[in-house]
């Protein structure tokens, strides 16, 4: 008896960890896939309708233009989240005064909860009494309607998300340039190297790996935008900024279609995943990614 309990007595202790990922994990994610064959009506319950939720989504222009907008909405702000990162990335490298204190500054936005960050840009953006537009009239440019304006919505959106999350790509970028040692700069300055040089030639290439890992991550993260648009626009005006995870909320929470929405979740998944990997091989493929 007690051979046998020392023999299986490490498979006591895995057990709470098994059972406690299928609860938390695993369970959710085999009845989401349930649910997305499913019809949901509430006071019936759900009911098994085979892939008629995922028929309509290859019908529904809604969906399509939503994924549409989210891609040029995520690519738009990671293109300016990762040039401008990896300026002020260069900068703070470089030995300037207050480098620390900047430091500082830049953690300040990703520290803040982005809903309170969508309030405070709703007041300042307000085509009324918002301070954006005081400053531009100053200078003698007219009023913008910057979040009930089909293209400047959008844009709003972007200036946001760009400034709370620029600061991620600063420090992290920031944080491989440091890494590198610094007998390579010496040399190059001594072979008559440029500071432009040793940046195109050294410094990015070195860090390229972790850049792009960072800007994967950084992509991933921004494809879960919802508070932000929620907050300030709710996905107008019309629809014009109703990115995909918006609009799953509304067909799911407030048109009580849940089977339809998980399916819709399930289609953004699959595809953003497909795209990330696709992505990878490429990289690898060209020598960037290891």
């Amino acid at each position: 008896m007690n051979s046998f309990s020392e023999k299986y007595i490490k498979y006591y202790f895995i057990v709470p960890v098994v059972t406690y990922i299928f609860i938390v994990a695993l369970f959710p994610l085999l009845f989401s896939i349930y649910m997305s064959f499913s019809k949901w009506a509430p006071g019936y319950g759900l009911s098994f309708i085979g892939i008629t939720n995922f028929k309509y989504i290859f019908t529904d222009n809604r969906f399509y233009n939503s994924a549409i907008l989210t891609f040029i909405y995520v690519f738009s702000l990671i293109f300016l989240e990762f040039i401008i990162g990896t300026f002020l990335a260069y900068l703070l490298h470089k030995n300037i005064k207050g480098k620390n204190i900047f430091r500082v500054l830049f953690m300040l936005p990703m520290l803040l909860s982005p809903v309170a960050v969508s309030y405070v840009w709703k007041m300042i953006l307000d085509s009324n009494i918002g301070p954006a537009n005081y400053f531009l009239s100053m200078i003698g440019i007219a009023p913008i309607e910057w979040l009930s304006g089909n293209y400047t919505s959008v844009i709003s959106l972007i200036i946001v998300d760009v400034w709370q999350w620029t600061p991620f790509m600063t420090l992290t970028i920031l944080a491989a340039f440091e890494s590198l040692p610094k007998d390579l700069f010496e040399a190059a300055l001594v072979d008559g190297s440029s500071n432009f040089s040793i940046f195109t030639k050294i410094m990015f290439p070195l860090c390229l790996p972790i850049i792009i890992t960072i800007t994967l991550l950084r992509t991933i993260d921004a494809f879960k935008v919802f508070d932000t648009v929620y907050i300030l626009t709710g996905g107008g005006p019309g629809t014009s900024t109703e990115i995909l995870n918006f609009y799953i909320y509304l067909k799911g929470f407030r048109n009580f279609d849940l089977g339809y929405g998980t399916a819709m979740s399930w289609i953004q998944l699959i595809v953003i995943i497909i795209l990330f990997m696709y992505v990878t091989k490429l990289l690898k493929g060209s020598g960037a990614l290891r």
